[in-house]
């Protein structure tokens, strides 16, 4: 990179498209300016921390570093770089078709971002310049419902094997598809707003009556029956009174696919306000270099002690976090990152989103962790050398958050009979073999019992205190 280079952003959840600010890219810096009418809008800005009214004209200052060339909110748009990146693939494959060929790096990243870095997930959009922002804002002709069928054009079964010749059939089809990132294959897509019903069509860029924006993800080979689970792990999280977008699972051209309703979208198509926890602490914290460089009770820390309100209710989100955390032991999710917790801005309050990715990954043998990061100290050595244990650390980061032991126990009292029958719901499942059912199973049977006693234990240890 040898010169400077600038984009802008927009974004579209006032009551018409509006510019936000620009921002630079130099050899060693990142800086965002707001657009002075921005800061008068009322709007939310690119995230928690950088808000309008605490910023102001001031110009923000990135220093690069080699986990974000871009401020963490800009640099969340770009899929990240790796061969099995599905969206990343995509779109390079786009960008041969006009015949660009970025060098690897942040070439490559930079392209991608002005082909794909509007109409994603959330509330930001960026643009080479206001030129093609208006001309993007300005096509909002209602896009078309096609039903999927073998006759479609292209096997996707195939082009998710990394086929080239059926990439250029999908995008002549879809065109330049915006993307999230993640390693299972996923699109934005919209659908009819009374469910699947077979049909797909391009996201939509404004309101569109009967129409809703989705994600659609595709099964791959690697992680059979992963539709199944998801689904599964959703209607869990609702029965524990957890909010769950809509979802639909269906297949195309024979690969399971799941169809879920964004939850960055209100009931008119309108982006709403959304930042994962990752893009959040790494604006603080220099330390964040990954999406699971972080921990649980280090989110309850930034939630209690942010000088700017991370939330607009710190208790509910600290009881949010917990849940969360003991329903991904109760079933079998060791992959809760932070980039699957985002922020959510409803009216004038900030929250927790609705829950999304909550699959049990731990079904596949290569993702069976407890948890991909820490809480409470768990495993760490104590002042005596000894690892702190499970029930330790549990009770350890309830109290780091503020919450009591009742509170606790009653919660995982809660969880563990919402998912009382979750061993035979695995085992009914029809396309999870029956070797990761058993697997799966036996994690959840034993979790099961760790929790049932550290119920146990407080209950008898309350009675001894009354």
């Amino acid at each position: 990179m040898k010169t400077d280079r600038e984009a802008v952003v927009w974004t579209r959840c006032g009551n018409a498209p509006l510019k936000m600010g620009r921002f630079t890219v130099t050899m060693t810096e990142c800086r965002f300016s707001y657009e002075p009418g921005y800061i008068d809008s009322g709007l939310p800005g690119l995230g928690v921390l950088y808000a309008p009214e605490f910023v102001g004209t001031t110009t923000i200052v990135w220093k690069r570093s080699p986990y974000f060339d871009l401020l963490p909110q800009l640099q969340a748009l770009i899929p990240p770089a790796s061969e099995d990146n599905f969206q990343r693939q995509l779109i390079l494959s786009y960008l041969a078709q006009q015949n660009q060929m970025p060098e690897p790096g942040f070439d490559s990243d930079w392209a991608i971002l002005m082909v794909s870095g509007h109409g994603g997930i959330g509330h930001l959009d960026v643009f080479s310049d206001d030129q093609q922002a208006r001309e993007w804002y300005a096509d909002t002709r209602s896009p078309a419902l096609f039903p999927v069928k073998n006759e479609f054009g292209f096997s996707l079964k195939e082009f998710l094997i990394w086929l080239d010749d059926s990439a250029g059939t999908l995008l002549e089809t879809l065109g330049p598809t915006p993307s999230v990132g993640g390693a299972i294959p996923k699109l934005l897509l919209s659908i009819s707003r009374k469910g699947w019903d077979g049909r797909i069509g391009l996201p939509t860029r404004g309101t569109v009556e009967g129409r809703t924006d989705i994600v659609l993800k595709f099964e791959k080979d690697t992680y059979p029956g992963i539709v199944e689970l998801e689904a599964l792990a959703l209607d869990l999280h609702h029965q524990a009174g957890f909010d769950v977008p809509r979802y639909w699972t269906a297949e195309i051209n024979g690969m399971p696919v799941i169809a879920i309703e964004r939850y960055d979208r209100d009931s008119s198509n309108k982006p709403l306000f959304t930042e994962t926890l990752y893009s959040l602490l790494a604006t603080g914290d220099s330390r964040i270099t990954h999406h699971y460089s972080s921990s649980y009770d280090a989110i309850g820390y930034a939630i209690d002690r942010s000088p700017i309100p991370i939330v607009s209710e710190p208790m509910q989100a600290k009881l949010h976090l917990l849940k969360r955390l003991l329903m991904s032991f109760v079933t079998g999710n060791g992959d809760l990152h932070l980039e699957n917790l985002s922020l959510l801005q409803y009216g004038r309050k900030i929250g927790f989103s609705p829950v999304y990715d909550p699959t049990p990954m731990r079904a596949y043998s290569r993702h069976n962790m407890l948890s991909v990061m820490p809480f409470g100290n768990y495993g760490e050595l104590d002042t005596n050398g000894k690892p702190v244990d499970f029930h330790t650390a549990i009770l350890r980061l309830s109290k780091n958050l503020g919450i009591s032991q009742n509170l606790l126990s009653n919660m995982i009292e809660e969880l563990l009979y919402v998912s009382r029958h979750y061993s035979e719901q695995i085992q009914s499942l029809s396309s999870l073999p029956e070797d990761n059912k058993t697997y799966l199973s036996e994690i959840i049977l034993k979790m099961r019992a760790k929790l049932a006693t550290l119920v146990s234990v407080q209950m008898q240890t309350s009675a001894k205190h009354e």
